[in-house]
C-alpha cells in the first residue's frame, strides 16, 4: 500500500495504518519555491531588527498558540504517521520545551561578547551573532513535528525566518504547523510542499543556510546541489546506535531500556538502539528480559498501544530483506520477525535477534524498524571496537555499576552523545547540543550550540584610543622593525623558561 499518491499538481496524504486518504497538499515547483523564499526574506527584515528580548517574547506567544491547538496537531500527526496519539503528543510537547529553551537561552547565548585582545592591548574586540536571513529546513516523516522542533525555534531566536519543507509522506502536519506558528502574529515560517524535486528546488532557491534531517544518501545529493551556491548545510542523519552492557550492570534495567529505545515509534528513530553488546555474565539474563519485555508490548492504533504502524511501507521490505540475510547466515529470531497480519500490512512485530555477526548487513546498516540485535561479547574492549566499526556515530548507551568505568567507555565511543545507565534521553534535554559524527551528520541542533548554528559570527575590533596611531600603519609601512627586535620580543613573551625570558629582556642571545 502506497502511503502518498503523487499527482501532477498535488500529493495525497494517506494514513498508513488504515489506508484512509487524509487530504492533499500542493506539489510545488521551483518557481513557486523561489517566490516563497523571496517573501521569507522580506519577512526576515523586521524580525531581525527586533531585539533578542522581543524575539523571546514572541517565541512564547508561539508556544501559547501551539498549546492551544495541541490536540489538533497531535491527531493529524498520528493519522499521517500511524503512531499512537500519546507519541504524537510528545512531539507537540517537544515544541513547547524547545521554544521555552530558545526564548530563555537565546538572549544569553546570542548577546554580544567582549573578547580579550592580548597581545594587542590597545584594542577592544567583540563577537556578535547576526541572523543569516532565511533558513531552509527539510524534515523527515518519522517525527513530522518533533524534528522541526529541534531546528525552527533556534533559527527563529537567532533572527531568521524559515522555509520549511515537510516530507511528502506527512505534508499536512507541516502545513498545519506553519499555520499555527504564524497565527501568533508574525509570518515567520513559510511551508513548501512537494517531493524530492521540491526539496532540491529549495536547496537551490537562495536560502542562506539549510538544515536537513534524513538519510545519508539523500544528504549526499543535497550537498551536491548546495555546492553550486556554496550554501552552508547542517546535517542530522541516521544512526546504528549501540548499547554496551558491562559486567555487574543492572541487567533488567538495561534490557528494558534497550527494548524501549529500540521499538519506540516502531524503530523509526535515528537514536533507536539497534545493537546491544552484552558481556558474558549478563548475556543470558539480558536476552531473557529483553524477550519478556518485548512480548509485553502492545501494537495498534488506540491510545493504549505502545507502538503503531510503520509510516513508510517500503521500510518493511528493507527490514524483511535484512532479517532474511541474517537468518541465512546463522542468526536466530527469538520473537517477532514478521508483519502483524491481524493489524494490517504496514504493521511489523517488534523483533529480537541473537547469534548475530558484525559482518551481517543487519549489524552494519541502519534498519530503521523495530529490530533489536543482541550480541555476546567477551569484553568491554571488544564491545567498543565493534560498536565503533560502523559508518555511523550518532548516539550510544552504556550500562555499568561503576560510573568511572561507564564514563571511560563513553569517552571511547565515537558518537555525538552517550547515555550512561539509560538510553536516548540526552536528546530530551534542550540545553544539550544534538548531532552526530561520521555518516551521522555534522553541525549541532539544540543548546547554545544550536542557537549559534543559525547565526553568522562576526568579530568587531576597535581602538581604545581613537586618536592614537594606526597599528597597521606602524607595522606594515615606513620603517620596519629589525628581525632581532622581533625575536627578542617573542622570547620575552613566549620563551620556554625564566632564563630564556631574562636573556631576551637584557639583550643576551640564547
Amino acid at each position: 500500500m502506497a502511503l502518498a499518491a503523487i499527482h501532477d499538481d498535488r500529493i495525497d496524504s494517506m494514513n498508513p495504518a488504515t489506508g484512509e486518504i487524509l487530504g492533499s497538499a500542493p506539489l510545488m515547483d521551483a518557481d513557486q519555491i523561489v517566490r516563497i523564499v523571496r517573501q521569507a526574506r522580506d519577512d526576515a527584515i523586521p524580525w531581525a531588527k527586533l531585539s533578542l528580548a522581543g524575539r523571546s517574547a514572541h517565541l512564547l506567544k508561539i508556544r501559547g498558540a501551539i498549546v492551544g491547538r495541541a490536540d489538533e496537531l497531535a491527531r493529524l500527526v498520528a493519522a499521517e504517521t500511524g503512531k499512537p496519539l500519546p507519541d504524537a503528543l510528545f512531539e507537540v510537547f517537544a515544541w513547547c520545551t524547545l521554544l521555552t529553551y530558545a526564548a530563555k537561552a537565546g538572549p544569553r547565548a546570542l548577546r554580544r561578547r567582549r573578547i580579550s585582545t592580548k597581545p594587542l592591548v590597545l584594542k577592544r574586540a567583540w563577537v556578535t551573532y547576526e541572523p543569516y536571513g532565511v533558513i531552509g529546513v527539510i524534515a523527515p516523516w518519522n517525527f513530522p513535528l518533533g524534528i522541526p522542533a529541534q531546528v525552527i525555534p533556534s533559527a527563529l531566536a537567532a533572527g531568521n525566518t524559515v522555509v520549511f519543507k515537510p516530507s511528502e509522506l506527512t505534508p499536512l502536519s507541516g502545513v498545519l504547523l506553519g499555520e499555527v506558528i504564524n497565527s501568533a502574529g508574525r509570518r515567520l515560517v513559510h511551508v513548501v510542499t512537494g517531493d524530492g524535486r521540491s526539496g532540491e528546488a529549495l536547496v537551490r532557491s537562495g536560502v542562506d543556510k539549510l538544515e536537513f534531517t534524513g538519510s545519508p544518501g539523500t544528504a549526499r545529493r543535497i550537498l551536491v546541489a548546495a555546492a553550486d551556491t556554496l550554501t552552508p548545510v547542517v546535517l542530522e542523519l541516521g544512526g546504528k546506535d549501540p548499547m554496551i552492557v558491562a559486567e555487574g550492570a543492572d541487567v533488567a534495567k538495561a534490557a528494558r531500556a534497550a527494548v524501549g529505545a529500540s521499538f519506540t515509534n516502531s524503530g523509526q528513530f535515528c537514536m533507536a538502539v539497534e545493537r546491544a553488546f552484552v558481556t558474558p555474565n549478563a548475556y543470558d539474563r539480558f536476552v531473557e528480559q529483553a524477550v519478556a519485555t518485548t512480548k509485553e508490548i502492545r501494537q495498534g492504533t488506540d491510545v493504549q498501544a505502545n507502538i503503531g504502524s510503520m509510516t513508510r511501507p517500503q521500510q518493511i521490505e528493507i527490514i524483511e530483506r535484512r532479517l532474511a540475510d541474517a537468518v541465512s547466515k546463522g542468526a536466530r529470531v527469538l520473537t517477532g520477525g514478521k508483519r502483524n497480519a491481524g493489524l494490517g500490512e504496514n504493521f511489523f512485530e517488534p523483533t529480537i535477534v541473537v547469534d548475530v555477526d558484525p559482518r551481517m548487513e543487519l549489524m552494519r546498516e541502519e534498519t530503521f524498524g523495530p529490530v533489536l540485535s543482541i550480541m555476546r561479547v567477551e569484553s568491554v574492549d571488544e564491545a567498543v571496537r565493534i560498536a565503533n566499526d560502523t559508518d555511523y556515530g550518532l548516539n550510544a548507551s552504556v550500562f555499568s555499576p561503576n560510573v568511572a568505568e561507564a564514563r571511560q567507555i563513553a569517552r571511547r565511543l565515537v558518537a555525538g552523545g552517550v547515555n550512561i545507565n539509560d538510553a536516548v534521553m540526552g536528546s530530551g534535554i534542550p540545553a544539550l547540543p544534538f548531532g552526530g559524527e561520521k555518516s551521522s551528520g555534522f553541525g549541532r541542533l539544540q543548546g547554545e550550540e544550536g542557537l549559534r548554528e543559525f547565526s553568522r559570527i562576526k568579530t568587531i575590533t576597535e581602538s581604545r584610543f581613537p586618536r592614537g596611531p594606526s597599528l597597521a600603519a606602524s607595522m606594515f609601512t615606513g620603517k620596519r622593525p629589525k628581525p632581532e627586535a622581533l625575536l627578542r620580543m617573542m622570547r620575552l613573551m613566549y620563551g620556554s623558561g625564566t632564563k630564556s625570558r631574562l636573556g631576551a629582556l637584557f639583550g643576551r642571545k640564547r
